[in-house]
């Protein structure tokens, strides 16, 4: 009926317990939850954890509205009464893949294409060749650095290229396939952005956005349309089965947002990043 995941981070944020808790809707506000939890931050405690980061997901629009004060859902109330407060907010979105039309899509990476001159696309498919490893690290480092955190207390992760290898391949001892697009930008030889979707490869339905960036020196050249939109193809060619692609973008990442509108990504649940002191 309940279920818990503490993550504890040993590269970076070491004082930071990350946790995902869900509770049966039919056995929710019964008090399993709060025990759980508490279980949970215990277990944060005695390993030396200070702070705690947790994820809680909502409607659109709350229904019934709450009274100003009130928990708007129990999983709002479960954060409160830990002493969270909310720290970052976010709008899930979904594509279906099924209806978008690959000529718009083949257009808008077209269109991309021509704003990007000096670069260049990489793709492949679970594990990127090895001598992009370094590069790579770079970019996934500036993702606790430049995407927006709002007030969440998020140290800036220190990634090399050995832990980005050992990234790639937990993703696929996990059962996880990843489809990945970069941009090489022709000066340097260096890759100065990424996007990459993940898939669960027992369940191929259903897809995840894990990560894009571009690095800021290299932004107002449609980049990002052009990585999101070359993805997507990927996608279809290497998970024709998959259907479905969630991303999370926050509030104030009005750029992301409005590529992914163009793209056909469609807004379905809010979330909340809450925080505490333990």
């Amino acid at each position: 009926m309940a279920v818990a995941h503490l993550e504890m981070p040993l590269l970076d944020n070491t004082g930071t317990a990350v946790v995902d808790l869900h509770v049966h809707p039919g056995h929710r506000r019964r008090g399993y939850g709060r025990k759980l939890l508490g279980h949970v931050l215990d277990r944060a405690r005695a390993n030396g954890r200070r702070l705690m980061i947790s994820d809680v997901a909502a409607p659109l629009e709350p229904t019934p509205q709450p009274r100003p004060g009130d928990p708007a859902t129990a999983g709002e109330a479960l954060a409160r009464s830990a002493g969270a407060r909310p720290v970052l907010s976010e709008i899930r979105r979904l594509l279906d893949v099924a209806a978008v039309d690959p000529v718009d899509l083949s257009a808008l990476r077209t269109g991309a294409t021509r704003s990007a001159t000096g670069y260049s696309t990489v793709q492949w498919v679970d594990q990127a060749p090895a001598e992009l490893h370094e590069d790579m690290a770079t970019l996934v480092a500036r993702m606790s650095t430049d995407a927006p955190l709002g007030d969440m207390a998020w140290e800036p992760e220190v990634w090399t290229a050995e832990r980005y290898r050992m990234k790639e391949e937990t993703a696929v001892a996990r059962g996880r396939r990843r489809v990945a697009t970069a941009v090489r930008d022709e000066a340097s030889g260096r890759l100065v952005g990424y996007s990459d979707i993940g898939v669960n490869a027992r369940s191929l339905e259903v897809a995840y956005q894990w990560e894009t960036i571009v690095s800021k020196e290299h932004r107002g050249h449609r980049l990002g349309l052009l990585l999101k939109a070359a993805n997507l193809e990927l996608l279809r060619e290497a998970c024709p089965r998959t259907r479905y692609v969630n991303t999370w973008n926050a509030a104030v990442n009005t750029h992301m947002v409005a590529i992914n509108d163009a793209l056909g990504f469609r807004p379905i649940e809010r979330w909340e990043s809450w925080q505490a002191d333990l």
